[in-house]
């Protein structure tokens, strides 16, 4: 019998080893009462499997101050309010990935210059007054309208949204916004407009909004942003751009506290300073030119069959135009059409076979590799072209006077890739 009990006491004390073991465990990893998890290492700190109950009261005491990077993961939960964890840390990082939210709360309180959002899905994003978000990421989330809370974010630099659901962009969520890169590449966007008369966007640079459903699109959209620089709208499914803008009377903006604005076309100004029988040097108008810093514009990979140059004519900055894998089956310029600075036109993999753009007096290089050109008269090029890429179209390059070597005094041309 004392065998018996002796064996029985052993198996009793193995198992309270065991428990104790599993308890100490649960201690380190951060497992309390609740079902979620945390896990710490030296700098971040990563929550797991947070639930509704959890999120309401939680306290979050095992977040400390010298937690870098905050990371939500697989959380499920109805509203993830960030207020409280966000009062317990001075991260620069907070990153919630693979987790289900009807909506996220961001508190004034926050530190982070850096949020990213990944595998989300969410309806609803609330910001409030905050100036040390700088980067705001959205990767593969259900996100259906960008917040017009985020116009709260004082020092917000980037929007990054991207394999979302948003089906319509309007700038006026950006009023008064100090962003200079808006990147909404990917997504399911219809439409972009702006309210008449708004002025927003007094620092964007640069704006991608590449591999989306746009159809149509007003450049006129762009045209008092006068910091932007590039402009990406590839890979949608554009019928037709053009640029809706009443040029007859100056427009005038606020500009913040700052007074107002003047806006009105440069074109010209400059046409009259490349004119050499200028004799007098033209006076610098007073107000600020339409796309005033607007560099590249690239249109490749849409369905647009039919362009009017006009539509880029208030352009006076525009340096390259991509207008690859349309469907363009003609080029045909007037005088009064063509940007004045555009000198690389690219219109590969088009089916192009007529051209008149001898009125692109500043073009140096015209890439039309695979067209259907069959033929082409020189005079109908530009007399400062630097450069051709014929390849591939169904033309006898020999024919051309510059590029026929059967007489000893070819004709002068661009170099010509044929």
């Amino acid at each position: 019998m004392c065998d018996c009990f002796c064996e029985e006491l052993v198996l009793l004390l193995e198992q309270m080893l065991v428990l104790c073991f599993f308890m100490f465990c649960m201690l380190l990893m951060g497992i309390d009462a609740s079902n979620f998890t945390y896990i710490k290492g030296n700098v971040s700190c990563t929550i797991i499997g947070l639930t509704n109950g959890e999120g309401k009261v939680q306290s979050y005491d095992f977040l400390t101050n010298s937690t870098e990077e905050l990371v939500f993961k697989n959380a499920s939960i109805d509203v993830l309010d960030l207020t409280v964890p966000m009062e317990k840390v001075t991260s620069w990082k907070l990153l919630i990935s693979d987790s289900n939210a009807t909506r996220i709360i961001f508190p004034a309180q926050m530190s982070p210059s850096m949020v990213h959002l990944v595998n989300v899905g969410v309806d609803d994003l609330q910001f409030e007054e905050n100036t040390n978000l700088q980067d705001f990421r959205v990767d593969y989330a259900t996100l259906p309208v960008i917040s017009p809370t985020v116009s709260k974010l004082a020092a917000l630099d980037i929007l990054w949204v991207t394999h979302s659901a948003l089906a319509n962009f309007s700038f006026e969520v950006l009023e008064n916004s100090s962003i200079s890169l808006l990147y909404l590449v990917a997504n399911k966007i219809e439409t972009v407009t702006i309210a008449p008369g708004l002025r927003c966007c007094e620092n964007l640079e640069e704006i991608f909004l590449s591999d989306n459903k746009l159809k149509t699109l007003d450049l006129a959209t762009f045209a008092f942003m006068s910091k932007l620089k590039t402009l990406f709208v590839e890979n949608n499914q554009l019928v037709e751009v053009y640029t809706n803008l009443d040029t007859n009377h100056n427009q005038t903006f606020e500009v913040g506290g700052n007074g107002t604005r003047q806006f009105c076309s440069w074109r010209s100004y400059y046409l009259q300073q490349d004119d050499d029988s200028s004799i007098d040097e033209a006076p610098t108008p007073n107000c600020t030119d339409y796309f005033s810093a607007l560099l590249s514009m690239q249109l490749a990979r849409n369905h647009i069959v039919t362009l009017n140059f006009r539509t880029f004519s208030l352009m006076n900055s525009l340096n390259s135009l991509d207008l690859s894998s349309n469907r363009l089956v003609n080029l045909v310029a007037s005088e009064d059409e063509v940007p004045v600075r555009l000198s690389e036109l690219f219109v590969s993999n088009n089916n192009i076979s007529d051209i008149q753009l001898a009125k692109f007096v500043s073009l140096k290089a015209l890439y039309m590799y695979d067209n259907s050109l069959t033929k082409l008269n020189m005079s109908s090029l530009p007399v400062e072209l630097d450069y051709l890429n014929l390849v591939n179209n169904p033309l006898n390059c020999s024919e051309l006077p510059h590029m026929n070597r059967s007489t000893n005094l070819p004709s002068l041309g661009p170099y010509t890739e044929c």
